[in-house]
């Protein structure tokens, strides 16, 4: 149990006193909390756009008794609106266009069941949904194009407006050769192919549009197929319900789905089916994804009524990226022999991928989000290596997994996440991923004259912006990729160096006034995550009194229980969907608290004006 994280230590208890008393209550809590197999249970919000795409998929492609479900869905929407009318990405979230225009689609289809005669909730509801978007300028207003297209073919499904004007989605690139769809699509392929199977409900434009529709449709079905496929054939995509539901929500809006229970209710709202194109949910493919995606959505609903985001590929959540942090955390912590330890090894050794997952062009060696079934990344295998790195460097796993890591940097330098030498923005190449691989591998005993690193380490240097900062693609803020780089070059013995001076100045100036570090965004709080990330940053590089200031906003925003509240700085969708995550959280801030004790004497309440740098080689803390 920790000391009174609100008492300083002119009131008697000195810094190094709460230090301890908040390391061993995080500990703790972590240690109570592991599962017998090693792993741990990562606690996920219900999500908006995930429960509005499981409900219109269920309610358009299923039974009666899915109906019920997707109704069950749409009353956890009107209980979980924001104020101003909208819906942000998880409950309690701010309001954002993609949710918002998913729950208005999903409560202008599915009927949901009134109270009394007079109830107007889901009216009321989408009209305020409306008016959010209306006040936010529109979807004509949302700048990423592939996100504006969404909303509209979204809100167009419900009726709730035209999509007559959106931009063609040029669903012919899945017929590219497999090599060049996978570097223009990567893992973007099932929500690009549900785009364009919405976008071909108004028809194709033109004869040349036309034709390239017919042809590309069987391919692009084919396509999901193989993905579902290689997910471990399960139903889901991505292991999200969000994303899945929008895949079976397009087949199923498409074409005529060839079941008895799946006919529309006398009095629905639901669009009238056309006539079954090739390639649609009428044809067998489309048929078998279907139900397939519909078994995964039932299985997957949560008590309330709603669905997760990212729930994974099991009936049972099984997350790997969370407990990798939670674990490398207990490791800084000095418990890397313990046996629960050992054990979260064992378990995370288990989840490594042992076939190849051709989409990806990837060998087998990595890991994905969700256990052993999903998609190979390197953002997640970098988390799970950072865990292994602290047993036994000759375990099998472990060897594994470098080799693919080696294998798997871009022609370039640089690292992606899902598909090396990608054209695709979103998935690389990534200056927070590359710096975190060249970390790890550094730490496994991989010289820093080897060609690989220092090609990567090129590449790198050469994209620091003009601020000193390093961008992260799944991150937001310029914390987490500046952060990435320093403790990288710390490590490499060149926290002095003039990249390493610059991105420092970078992360001083964005430290707020009261000691915590946010995402960067106008008016948002210090977070548990970025605080915990600068402070590891800082005392690799020996940079004592901005460090200690962050630990002290640690220590004081410490929960009873030696928890931290989790900020929303995952990305989803850049720039429009985000998340937190719970364990993550925790081993970022537990890393650092670490970190910084381990490295000086805080009894004196203002603190060391410089810390001695850990040496090369010294344990990063967390992989991500």
């Amino acid at each position: 149990m920790s000391l009174p994280l609100n008492q300083h230590p002119q009131d008697g208890f000195d810094r190094q006193a709460r230090l301890e008393g908040a390391l061993a209550a995080s500990t703790g809590l972590l240690l109570a909390t592991q599962l017998p197999t090693g792993a741990w249970t990562n606690p996920r919000p219900a999500a908006v756009s995930g429960t509005a795409g499981a409900a219109l998929a269920l309610h358009l492609a299923g039974t009666g008794a899915d109906r019920a479900l997707a109704e069950g869905g749409c009353a956890w929407l009107l209980r979980v609106r924001n104020p101003d009318g909208g819906w942000g990405t998880l409950e309690g979230f701010p309001s954002d266009a993609v949710a918002t225009c998913m729950a208005a689609a999903a409560l202008t289809l599915v009927p949901v069941p009134r109270q009394d005669p007079g109830d107007g909730a889901a009216p009321e509801a989408v009209a305020g949904a409306l008016a959010w978007l209306g006040a936010a300028g529109g979807v004509g207003a949302i700048e990423d194009r592939t996100v504006r297209q969404l909303c509209s073919l979204v809100l167009a499904l419900a009726g709730l407006g035209d999509a007559g004007g959106v931009s063609r989605v040029p669903v012919e690139l899945v017929l590219l050769p497999p090599a060049l769809r996978r570097k223009v699509l990567s893992y973007l392929s099932p929500p690009f192919i549900a785009l364009a199977l919405l976008q071909s409900r108004s028809g194709a434009r033109g004869p040349l549009a036309r034709g390239a529709l017919a042809v590309a449709r069987p391919a692009a079905v084919r396509l999901l197929g193989a993905v579902q496929y290689q997910e471990g054939d399960v139903g889901s995509y991505g292991g999200d319900p969000w994303l899945t539901g929008l895949v079976v929500t397009a087949l199923a809006s498409t074409g005529s789905v060839a079941s008895a229970g799946s006919s529309a209710s006398a009095g629905s709202s639901a669009p009238p089916a056309s006539s079954a194109p090739p390639g649609s949910v009428a044809s067998p493919d489309g048929a078998r994804l279907v139900a397939a995606g519909l078994d995964y959505l039932r299985a997957t609903v949560q008590p309330d009524g709603s669905w997760c985001m990212i729930h994974g590929m099991e009936t049972a959540r099984v997350e790997v990226t969370g407990p990798a942090f939670a674990a490398a955390a207990l490791g800084t912590a000095g418990l890397a022999d313990d046996p629960r330890l050992v054990r979260t090894r064992t378990w995370l050794a288990g989840c490594q991928q042992t076939a190849p997952f051709p989409l990806y062009d990837c060998p087998p060696g990595g890991w994905t989000w969700s256990g052993p079934k999903g998609w190979p990344n390197v953002l997640d295998s970098l988390a799970v290596l950072e865990v292994l790195l602290q047993g036994d460097r000759d375990a099998p796993a472990l060897r594994r997994g470098l080799d693919w890591l080696l294998a798997r940097q871009d022609r370039r330098g640089s690292w992606s996440t899902f598909v090396r030498d990608t054209l695709v923005p979103l998935d690389g190449p990534c200056p927070y991923i590359t710096a975190k691989a060249l970390l790890v591998l550094h730490e496994a005993g991989v010289p820093e004259s080897d060609p690989r690193l220092a090609r990567g380490l090129r590449w790198l240097l050469r994209r620091q912006d003009r601020d000193g900062g390093f961008r992260a693609l799944w991150h937001r803020g310029v914390v987490p990729g500046t952060v990435a780089v320093l403790r990288l070059l710390a490590a490499l013995g060149r926290s002095r160096s003039p990249a390493a001076r610059r991105a420092l100045d970078r992360l001083r100036a964005a430290q707020l006034p009261d000691g915590s570090w946010s995402t960067g965004d106008r008016g948002e709080p210090g977070t548990a995550d970025e605080t915990a990330r600068a402070v590891l940053a800082l005392v690799a590089c020996g940079d004592g009194a901005p460090a200690v200031r962050g630990a002290d906003w640690l220590l004081e925003h410490q929960r009873p229980d030696g928890s931290w509240e989790p900020g929303r700085t995952c990305v989803y969708i850049r720039d429009h969907v985000h998340y937190s995550d719970f364990l993550m959280a925790q081993g970022l801030a537990l890393s650092a608290l670490s970190a910084l004790s381990a490295l000086a004497d805080l009894s004196d309440p203002s603190g060391p004006s410089d810390l001695s740098a850990p040496a090369a080689g010294a344990g990063t803390g967390d992989a991500r």
